[in-house]
């Protein structure tokens, strides 16, 4: 995974992102899809958003090793 930061400006009415070379699309990307959660974007291809990211690695064997979780609650039925 690469981290970088990217320039935004303005042009005409639209804000605009400047990718560096290190996390440029492939000029056969031509639309992108974004997400908006908060201030975060997730910008991914328009024709593959999710894939590369579950099909890559998962998460390391000491994921949540030690997560403490209270015992089942006992509660009357509905």
């Amino acid at each position: 995974m690469i981290n970088t930061q990217a320039g935004l400006f303005k042009t005409n009415q639209n804000q605009a992102i400047r990718l560096p070379k290190a996390v440029a699309f492939p000029e056969s990307i031509k639309k992108v899809s974004v997400v908006a959660f908060g201030n975060t974007r997730i910008i991914t291809p328009i024709d593959e958003p999710w894939d590369e990211w579950f099909d890559g690695p998962g998460v390391s064997d000491d994921f949540m090793s030690a997560r403490e979780q209270p015992g089942d609650q006992i509660r009357e039925p509905l």
